[in-house]
């Protein structure tokens, strides 16, 4: 069979309050049309269908808006699973009808047995084809009903998510019967090895379309491709924006998110994954490419650089391009007078400078002489106001190690402690705390 696997569409999202109802809209358009192409038999979801738990009245509409646009089409299957964004009751409240357009709902894995996760799919003769093991985002405390303890998988993620996977596949192969139709299996999650992987703060990586992208900082809840079964066929994954395999594995995928969601993401294309399966065979898998309905793009370096990259757009944009300075801090220069007539006169070109970022050496925000206007403090990224703390505040009596020793355990802590950080902060952007930071 044909499907086609997407992820983190997160309807209702404002990244820095740009209205994105038209290019949620122009997507689906747009993904109606490929699927018809395609001539795909199943849509595939992996997750955070909407950005928050509780989405607007107009993103919800969309959604159904775009589901049952598909009836009649020779998608006869359509799976979808809960993400860490989304509310697993909301998405669930809606399966008794949607089940009977074929629609097969999970919003999470809370009070339910893993054959409510196993679903046949059928193609256009409604004949079966293959079975889908349709796994949503599972807290923590979900889980653990399903720890395996005998697992020689060592972190508890990985112990828990194999006792998961391993409990889906034994009623999945159940459900087959004996008539070997493909497995696939989706779920939401952090997954270890991928192509891109941003490990640690200062690195830069390559993800398998070339360009240095940043997923997560810190390994919590990190998940190893082992946890997979070979039996999988294939593994539609959702969480990680951008498009990547997991440990170089062709049946383990990440889609990506049809949208920029942040500035660090900006530039970076964005695709669907069309997958053909069969069993026995190696599965075919086509990248399309969606065209951006805005653009994005973060524009970098010191006031006298950013003027110049800003004044090379000399004529209006058929679409409109949103703008993040990220731009270097020099002692005596105010970028925001700088740059005011600039940015008021790209707005009649149909550009938007929505987003400041200060870029500063990290000497000097650990430095207690150095200060910044209010405006600049605003603008830090967050990780660097809390790198800033921890080392203008660190925890420990350093005065009996030589500078190179002290410098390794600074860096030990100030790791330690990040990870938590930037775990802890990117849940409460999650639980929709992120405009008040």
């Amino acid at each position: 069979m044909k499907f086609i696997h997407t992820a983190d569409w997160h309807l209702g999202n404002k990244m820095h309050e740009v209205e994105r109802t038209k290019e949620f809209e122009n997507f689906f358009n747009w993904l109606k049309n490929k699927i018809i192409e395609e001539k795909a038999e199943a849509l595939i979801v992996a997750g955070d269908i909407f950005d928050t738990a509780n989405p607007p009245t107009e993103a919800k509409a969309m959604y159904i808006k775009f589901l049952a646009s598909l009836i009649g089409s020779d998608c006869r299957n359509i799976i979808i699973v809960g993400g860490n964004h989304d509310s697993g009751s909301l998405l669930d409240s809606e399966k008794p009808l949607l089940e009977y357009l074929n629609i097969h709902v999970v919003g999470s894995v809370s009070n339910i047995k893993a054959e409510d996760m196993v679903f046949e799919l059928v193609d256009k003769e409604n004949k079966p084809c293959c079975i889908c093991c349709a796994v949503p985002y599972a807290h923590e405390i979900e889980l653990r009903n399903y720890f395996d303890e005998e697992s020689d998988i060592g972190t508890f993620s990985d112990k828990a998510y194999s006792g998961l996977y391993n409990s889906v596949l034994s009623a999945a192969k159940e459900k087959d019967g004996g008539r070997n139709l493909p497995l696939i299996a989706t779920g939401h999650l952090y997954a270890a090895d991928l192509e891109g992987r941003f490990e640690s703060f200062n690195e830069e990586v390559v993800c398998d379309d070339g360009k240095r992208k940043l997923d997560i900082v810190g390994k919590l809840g990190l998940v190893h491709s082992d946890i997979f079964s070979d039996e999988f066929d294939y593994v539609a994954l959702g969480h990680i924006h951008y498009t990547t395999m997991v440990g170089k594995n062709p049946k383990i995928r990440y889609s990506g998110s049809p949208f920029t969601l942040g500035f660090d993401e900006a530039g970076l294309p964005r695709h669907v994954l069309s997958v053909e399966i069969e069993k026995g065979k190696k599965n075919t898998v086509t990248k399309i490419e969606i065209p951006p309905y805005y653009i994005y793009k973060r524009i970098s370096g010191n006031c006298e650089s950013i003027k110049k990259q800003l004044q090379m757009y000399d004529k209006k944009q058929d679409q409109p391009v949103y703008v993040e300075i990220y731009y270097k801090r020099e002692d005596g220069i105010n970028i925001h007078d700088e740059l005011e007539e600039l940015v008021t006169e790209l707005e009649d070109l149909n550009i938007y400078v929505i987003s400041r970022k200060v870029q500063v050496e990290e000497g000097d925000l650990f430095d207690t002489n150095y200060s910044f206007d209010s405006r600049e403090v605003k603008n830090l990224l967050p990780e660097e106001i809390f790198k800033a703390v921890i080392m203008r505040n660190f925890p420990e009596d350093l005065s009996s190690l030589n500078e190179d020793e002290a410098e390794k355990r600074k860096n030990e802590v100030l790791n330690s402690y990040l990870s938590i950080f930037m775990e802890a902060y990117n849940r409460a952007e999650a639980n929709n705390f992120g405009d008040k930071k």
